[in-house]
């Protein structure tokens, strides 16, 4: 990614809260010359608590009140990290994260929320958990499948009173029925509705909220036929009852869990002082009280003068406030504290299209209710993705510094900064393994095998995201690909890496973070890292050179299919168009995400099943696209094809937006090669260039459907016969579609 300005310091937003993601919003409008800002998120389609209710009750579609992180993030210039943070190190300023290397620190930003408190109910794993959203919708959908084999008579059980509780259960109730509508013959039979019952733990359900207000929800939960228990706690959940403390039982086929907000378990081992339910403590400035380098909002902070409700309304405030203290905290200046409201309005949805007004001891209900919050939480959405501009001026960098930037070896990173990475990469026992770079001579030996030739492939590519541990290893799954073509195994690796101007410690970050990536891709395969060269430059690079040998078999080569051979794609299509949009902001983040675990995927297993299933030729898919590499083994193999178009597998998303008008740069030149080897209209899809692609081979007829089926086996769900090779009717190779 092209950077107008040299990193010097990093903020680390870890979590897509509601705080955060106004944080994103407002750096994207005004970048702050040389900020880089990385979010933290394991989802990456993060809810948006006002309109959840809606979604759950079936007003709303999925995209409708979820944020898109990673197209918001391609919006601001933002890094996105996904991954769930798992703690902090403070004297290191890192954040470890659960399933990658840590990322270092300047400022550090909490917003994570709270989970349903569980502590004092025994058995919670049999319940379901309204948060995180994205687990509950997976196990509702459990729920909804019972549903539907007994006619909508399932119990529902829902442990907690408080509006979320209440909102929850109406929500669900109006989507049970909705979906599960009665005939006019099996109306009187109750047994086949779907039976709701909340439990209060409290006297009175909504604690908090006005006289007024409870009473108008407790009449539309009596109207809807809910069932409220109050005074019970429920202290054990089992499979098929709540136990309670009174000794009472409730039956239930789910048990849905909406209790008071917890805090999340690791921040109570960071060190940083919390209050008595393991919440972050924050000053007014929403700084820690135990370090100003590290700020928190939304449900994950407590202040330490004045508790707040648990509320998404608050984090919504506190995001403009955030966003300016983290800029202020950058240039030295005082920052400005959060002064929340004393009174908030509430809007509660009653399952259908209707709602109850809240402040104080106001209270309003009717259908004009639920249009006024529909009103603000779709302008609220909005922000966030219509309403973004095309395209975000960037701060001007100094050409002063510009000027100063040298060439040729005057580019190379600092010794110094290289020392200091290799030397944490040798003492990890991780990374050890696959850094053969124990010696400081200047060129390293190759030991050919003792049978066979070492064969060795070159490759190298700017990066498509800003994450350099990711990109490291696409980059080098993407390399060993020609290795893999060949039926090899790839050995050692030379790489050459090219870091964007930035402060000598972000340099340092960036370059440990993308050597990890790529010794993480090499080690993958049974390859080791065995030197290498590093450079400044406008943006990240990676190339590397691959070393491998053929250990089993006679080494495939393009040429080699016979007619009649079936023709058998190991991946799906799409990562160039998906790449090409999501830089447009036009792709949706899931899609991507998508994409990206594609691309993780190494090829390394799919070579011994095509091995097994005696495979003949073989070609990577990668830039030229499937119908570039198609031909290139049809030209060295004497061959035509025919291919079923409806066979080729395609990541989620790419057939739209190919329809779109969106596509590579390469996309053109790879469609006017097909222009004239493709009988009728070429496919999109087939001059679609692909990162880090997976292998096309001919493989006997007879062992296809077996083939398919163990690639499918070995961790490649996507792998599809997709046609077979024909006898050559002219000088040069055709392409049928059927």
């Amino acid at each position: 990614m092209l950077s107008s300005s040299p990193i010097e310091t990093d903020i680390v937003l870890v979590g897509g809260g509601h705080a955060h993601v106004e944080v994103v919003r407002r750096f994207g409008m005004k970048p702050e010359p040389g900020v880089r800002l990385t979010l933290v998120s394991k989802p990456v389609d993060t809810p948006y608590s006002g309109m959840l209710p809606g979604y759950l009750a079936g007003h709303y579609g999925f995209d409708d009140c979820m944020i898109d992180l990673r197209r918001l993030c391609r919006f601001a210039g933002v890094r996105l990290i996904v991954d769930r943070a798992s703690g902090i190190d403070r004297a290191a300023r890192r954040v470890s994260l659960a399933g990658r290397p840590p990322l270092r620190y300047d400022l550090l930003s909490i917003d994570i929320g709270s989970v349903p408190e569980t502590g004092g109910i025994s058995g919670a794993e049999h319940a379901v958990p309204l948060k995180p959203v994205p687990a509950f919708l997976e196990r509702w959908a459990e729920v909804e499948a019972l549903a539907e084999a007994r006619s909508g008579a399932v119990r529902i059980v829902v442990i907690g009173a408080g509006a979320g509780g209440v909102e929850a259960a109406m929500a669900l109730h109006s989507r049970m029925n909705a979906r599960f509508q009665q005939s006019e013959n099996n109306k009187k039979n109750t047994n086949g509705r779907p039976r709701f019952t909340i439990l209060s733990m409290t006297p009175e359900i909504m604690p908090g909220h006005a006289a007024g207000v409870r009473r108008r929800v407790l009449a539309v939960l009596r109207r809807k036929g809910i069932a409220v228990e109050t005074g019970e706690t429920a202290i054990a959940v089992e499979p098929g009852r709540v136990l309670c403390a009174s000794g009472r039982a409730f039956e239930h086929d789910a048990a849905i869990l909406v209790t008071q907000g917890g805090a999340a378990s690791w921040l109570g081992e960071t060190g940083f002082a919390t209050d008595g339910r393991g919440f972050l403590k924050v000053s007014p400035t929403l700084q820690s009280v135990s370090d100003d380098t590290v700020f928190a909002a939304g449900d994950c902070a407590a202040f330490d003068s004045a508790a707040l409700p648990k509320s998404g309304v608050y984090a919504v405030l506190q995001g403009p406030v955030l966003a300016e203290n983290l800029r202020r905290a950058v240039r030295g200046g005082a920052l400005q504290p959060f002064r929340p409201q004393r009174r908030v309005l509430s809007l509660i949805s009653l399952g259908e299209e209707r709602a109850v007004a809240s402040k104080a001891v106001f209270a309003a209900e009717g259908d004009w209710v639920w249009r006024w919050k529909d009103r603000i939480d779709r302008r609220w959405m909005a922000r966030y993705g219509a309403d973004l501009p095309a395209m975000t001026g960037a701060p001007a960098a100094d050409p002063a510094a510009e000027a100063m930037r040298c060439g040729g070896c005057g580019a190379k990173v600092p010794q110094a900064i290289l020392n200091a990475v290799l030397d944490r990469l040798r003492a990890d026992p991780e990374t050890s393994r696959t850094l053969a770079l124990d010696s400081p001579d200047d060129a390293a030996p190759v030991v050919a095998p003792a049978e066979g030739a070492l064969y060795q492939t070159v490759d190298q590519f700017r990066a498509f995201i800003d994450d350099p541990w990711l990109f490291g290893r696409i980059a080098a799954n993407h390399c060993m690909g020609d290795i893999h073509a060949m039926g090899g195994a790839p050995v050692s690796a030379l790489v050459s890496v090219t870091l964007p101007f930035a402060a000598p410690g972000v340099v340092e970050r960036d370059l440990e973070q993308l050597l990890r990536g790529v010794l993480r891709g090499l080690g993958e395969a049974g390859a080791v890292l065995i030197g290498g060269h590093t450079a400044e430059g406008a943006e990240m690079a990676v190339g590397l050179t691959i070393n491998g040998s053929v250990r089993d078999g006679a080494p495939w080569r393009k040429g080699g299919a016979r007619p009649g051979d079936r023709l058998i794609l190991t991946k799906a299509l799409g990562t160039g168009v998906l790449l090409a949009a999501e830089m447009a902001r036009a792709a949706r983040g899931r899609d991507v995400e998508t994409a990206l675990r594609s691309m993780l995927a190494s090829n390394d297993a799919a070579v011994a099943v095509l091995r097994r299933h005696g495979a003949r030729a073989c070609t990577d898919v990668t830039g030229f696209g499937l119908g570039g590499h198609l031909l290139e083994m049809l030209q060295a193999s004497g061959c035509d094809a025919v291919l079923h178009e409806a066979a080729l597998p395609m990541l989620p998303g790419a057939s739209d937006l190919l329809s779109a008008g969106h596509a590579s740069t390469l996309h053109p030149a790879n469609r006017a090669a097909l222009v004239g080897a493709c009988e009728g209209v070429v496919p999109e899809i087939l001059a679609d260039p692909q990162t880090a692609g997976g292998l096309l081979a001919a493989v006997p007829a007879d062992g296809a459907e077996a083939c398919v089926e163990a690639l499918r086996q070995a961790g490649y769900p996507d792998a599809a016969d997709i046609g077979h090779a024909t006898e050559r009717k002219s000088g040069r190779p055709a392409i049928r579609l059927e």
